[in-house]
């Protein structure tokens, strides 16, 4: 399953979990996986079906062009959240 990774400057907004192992083929899915457990988490990342602008997300190192949930990820991914300098507000 993939692995979503969460900066420790968003951990207070997930209770102090540092990751989320979910199952989902694309991005648009793990982040619904996740928001079933942690939805404040995923309001501050997601915002109108898109990547908020002043984050990003990396998979597997590379980041997330375009800011779209449509990309696949492997079973095996790991994602990380990457929040704007400062962690954003």
């Amino acid at each position: 399953m993939p692995t979503l990774h969460v900066p420790s400057s968003l951990r207070a907004l997930t209770g102090g979990r540092a990751a989320f192992e979910v199952e989902g083929g694309t991005i648009g899915q793990v982040f619904a996986a996740v928001a079933r457990e942690c939805p404040d988490l995923v309001a501050r990342v997601i915002e109108d079906g898109a990547v908020r602008e002043d984050m990003a997300i990396a998979i597997d190192g590379s980041i997330l062009e375009g800011g779209e949930l449509v990309q696949v990820v492997a079973a095996d991914a790991e994602i990380y959240l990457v929040p704007p300098i400062g962690g954003g507000s």
